[in-house]
């Protein structure tokens, strides 16, 4: 026989890096102790939601050893299409999770990643000019969530920003 499990059907998207700081490019710094980002998995863990774990584009382009650059490194054809399938994997959970339901409060990302960065990332090739705007990855997911006629709350993640996040995740909580 079985039996429905008790699910809370609430849920983020979340940058891979943030469950896991192993991955990031050669060159960065961990934005938050070891492993996973402990605050936000605890905050996560603690309200009984769930986290969807975006890959990192990155990987599928060039691999775990790589070394940390800006946008302009992954501002071409072939790694735009890497985003594209990625970005159209993640709309097609997006949209299972509100047909069954779901409460989807929005996908953590990391700002200043050439990637998965919603507020600011680095532009030039050495990563060290910043500019406003979101990263390739997010780019390209955004115009995969205007095809489809959706919309994602994206919220950045930047550890000196840590307590504005948790703020911010606090009232998407409260609102449901």
């Amino acid at each position: 026989m079985i039996m429905d499990a008790v699910r809370s059907k609430k849920v983020f998207f979340m940058s891979e890096c943030l469950v896991n700081q192993n991955i990031r490019a050669y060159g960065v710094g961990n934005m938050k102790g070891e492993g996973p980002v402990a605050e936000l998995m605890n905050f996560l863990t603690t309200n009984g939601i769930g986290l969807s774990v975006v890959p990192c584009p990155e990987i599928a382009y060039e691999g775990l050893k790589r070394q940390a650059c800006g946008k302009a490194c992954y501002d071409n054809d072939s790694y735009r299409t890497i985003c594209r399938n990625l970005a159209a994997d993640v709309v097609n959970r997006y949209k299972l999770y509100l047909d069954d339901g779901y409460k989807v409060g929005g996908f953590i990302c990391v700002n200043g990643s050439p990637s998965c960065a919603i507020d600011y990332c680095y532009c030039d090739k050495k990563g060290t000019e910043k500019c406003k705007g979101p990263g390739v990855f997010i780019e390209e997911l955004e115009k995969k969530l205007a095809e489809e006629s959706l919309s994602l709350k994206f919220l950045g993640f930047r550890a000196k920003e840590l307590d504005d996040l948790l703020k911010k995740l606090e009232v998407i909580v409260k609102g449901w």
